[in-house]
């Protein structure tokens, strides 16, 4: 019976034993996997590290520097789709200050909130005793300083030692720095998938038959004033705001802060806008030609009627970060939109109000009211000769910095939707708030 005992205590000792290794490897299985998995990726060898990585994954699948690590990966593999959804996971964390994680015993579902003071501290393990019984079972040359967390808890107030063998940290959440980078690295990766995917540009061209009409608004702004007659020449107009993933395989980059194929571009300036025109053989319209193709026939103050419900249009709604977003609408979008998103006006032309408000041709005068003088045909607005440039060998363009654009956007407030507001900005200017389309005459 004696013998029986002695055995089955030696059985329970060595299984002892066994899971203290084991829980001793898991620590160094993780950090082994992902120092490979590193080592891979600094030597070229992306699928070995993406495996590697995967490996770390399984094991610990909220660590945002591996997850960071894979989509890096991914990028190289050219992955974007997967690289994007590992991105995702990261700014779906929420925002930690200073070295917030949570601490749990290997085995152990209960967590602790500390802060993480030193990752990796070389120190003997004095945390827990070892059993005379187990001792014999253990090489005298694992006796010595093994790695440790110094982590100060927040509950005790008091700063620990916690060895890796069996502990292990999860980061509750992400530094506002590491977020900003991922949200960079996010749109970067998004302007890789739009290349990838190469469609060749095609604008859709709407033909406008040439009439006259009354432009200008009599209950709007100073500047809208006075209505004054115009006459238009047929013109063809884009029937969609330029598309990123068209203005990226035309001109070779993308400026968009809201990355997307089928988004509007936005953050151009009006000299690229220009430029984009030029090469696909248009131009931009002038600011008559826009109000008469926005107004589409109509004489109200938005060409579907007089007020915005929020199923029109895309502009600063409820979702809407800025203070001026009208709290009592709501669109359906925090920020751009898809393009063709709403309904068309009665001219079959998209987002003439709202999504991004749209560069035109015309310069704005500052010293002088345009509409006072302006000719009832085919206007083009003051000083038409004077070419936007901003080299260093430009003449003639300083006397007037400024360019209208039209029709909204979605960070503005509905009532500059009208479709006889006027907006204008330096031409060099690259906002998030404005793209544009193009025109043609018609010979």
């Amino acid at each position: 019976m004696a013998k029986l005992t002695i055995g089955f205590k030696t059985i329970i000792l060595q299984l002892l034993v066994i899971f203290s290794f084991q829980t001793s490897s898991y620590a160094q299985s993780i950090d082994e996997i992902l120092a490979n998995g590193e080592a891979a990726f600094s030597q070229g060898k992306y699928l070995v590290a993406e495996k590697k990585f995967k490996k770390v994954l399984e094991k610990d699948p909220d660590n945002y520097k591996v997850l960071r690590a894979q989509a890096d990966t991914k990028i190289k593999l050219k992955k974007f789709s997967e690289a994007e959804e590992l991105l995702n996971k990261i700014l779906a964390m929420p925002e930690s200050r200073g070295r917030n994680v949570l601490v749990f015993k290997i085995g152990n579902s209960e967590e602790r909130k500390a802060e993480l003071v030193d990752e990796t501290v070389m120190a003997i393990d004095e945390s827990e005793e070892v059993d005379e019984d187990i001792s014999q079972f253990l090489k005298q040359d694992a006796i010595g300083p093994v790695p440790h967390f110094r982590v100060f808890i927040m509950d005790s107030g008091k700063m620990e030692l916690l060895p890796k063998s069996r502990y292990r940290i999860k980061y509750h959440g992400i530094p506002t720095a590491t977020r900003e980078q991922v949200m960079a690295l996010k749109s970067s990766v998004q302007k890789m998938a739009i290349s990838m995917n190469y469609e060749k540009p095609i604008e859709k061209m709407v033909l406008i038959k040439g009439n006259c009409f009354r432009m200008g608004s009599d209950s709007g702004n100073s500047d809208e004033r006075p209505v004054h007659k115009v006459c238009l020449s047929d013109f063809k107009i884009g029937k969609y705001e330029v598309k990123q993933k068209f203005f990226q395989s035309v001109m070779g980059y993308n400026p968009s802060q809201f990355p997307g194929a089928d988004l509007p571009v936005e953050s151009v300036g009006w000299e690229h806008a220009r430029n984009y025109c030029k090469k696909q053989g248009y131009r931009l319209p002038t600011e008559a030609e826009w109000e008469f193709a926005a107004r589409s026939g109509a004489k109200t103050e938005y060409y579907w009627g007089n007020k915005v419900t929020g199923k029109e249009a895309n502009f600063c709604d409820s979702e809407c970060d800025l203070n001026s977003r009208d709290i009592n609408v709501k669109d359906g979008y925090k920020n751009t939109s898809p393009i063709g998103s709403y309904p068309p006006n009665a001219y079959g032309l998209f987002d003439m109000a709202g999504n991004v408000s749209e560069w035109v041709f015309d310069w704005m005068p500052v010293n002088e009211n345009y509409y006072l003088m302006s000719p009832e045909k085919n206007p083009r607005g003051p000083r038409p000769e004077l070419d936007a440039c901003s080299g260093a060998n430009c003449v003639g363009s300083f006397s007037i910095t400024q360019k209208v654009n039209r029709g909204g956007s979605w960070n503005k407030k509905a009532s500059e939707m009208r479709s006889a507001n006027r907006m204008n900005s330096h031409f060099q200017l690259q906002s998030d708030g404005t793209g544009f389309r193009c025109a043609v005459s018609i010979n």
